[in-house]
């Protein structure tokens, strides 16, 4: 899911579309990593070397999840 933020409804856009198949303007561009980004690194360190830094705390995460918080990622 993508959030979008406009500044104003232009005529024929509705809810972040438009009716014309055109793009929406955006009032920014992500300049930094996204959370989807960061969680993705995440899964991809577990998936290659069965170990990553936790999102959460910054522990240890394991495939079987994190020894000093808790959290997980399935």
């Amino acid at each position: 899911m993508t959030a979008i933020a406009v500044k104003t409804a232009a005529p024929g856009v509705t809810a972040g579309r438009t009716h014309g198949g055109g793009a929406t303007k955006r009032l920014f561009e992500p300049s930094e990593v996204t959370l989807e980004d960061s969680i993705l690194g995440v899964w991809e360190a577990l998936e290659a070397h069965g170990r990553a830094e936790c999102p959460v705390c910054h522990g240890e995460l394991e495939r079987g999840g994190c020894a000093t918080c808790g959290s997980s990622l399935s």
